[in-house]
């Protein structure tokens, strides 16, 4: 099982493969839901969905950096699409269900979840990720953990 380091703005957090390709997988979906997106979401949600489904063990990233830059409008948008998702998470609670999960096709070709996938690690990742777009992680990088 791979970890791969979430950074932004040269801070970050580590976080399990699967749980940033669930993630990734599931924020290009709610991008996708959102109708006359700019170019540069579109571009993140294709980069996103690339990521979660590729198999980039140990090396997942959501090129925050690249995508959102220091363009407060980009930050607003993504934290509004976490924050929804992170409801999704909650409504799934305690668990995506094993078929669900395993639909998303996340982790690359022959990767899949042996059981029901806990929403609490991913919740743990969701709250890590908005708080790295906030700027509210700080302190020596590579130190914080979402697992």
């Amino acid at each position: 099982m791979g970890s791969s380091y979430m950074d932004y703005r040269e801070q970050g957090f580590w976080a399990r493969d699967f749980q940033a390709e669930v993630w990734l997988f599931l924020l290009s979906e709610e991008a996708a839901r959102l109708t006359g997106r700019p170019d540069w979401l579109d571009a993140a949600r294709s980069d996103w969905h690339l990521q979660a489904t590729a198999g980039f063990t140990g090396f997942v990233s959501p090129c925050l950096d690249e995508h959102l830059g220091t363009a407060p409008d980009r930050v607003a948008t993504v934290v509004a699409l976490s924050v929804r998702l992170r409801e999704r998470l909650l409504r799934w609670a305690p668990a995506i269900p094993r078929d669900v999960v395993n639909g998303f096709g996340t982790g690359g070709r022959g990767s899949s979840f042996g059981r029901d996938l806990d929403t609490d690690v991913l919740l743990k990742f969701a709250d890590a990720f908005v708080a790295l777009l906030r700027g509210e992680i700080t302190g020596a990088p590579g130190t914080v953990k979402a697992y």
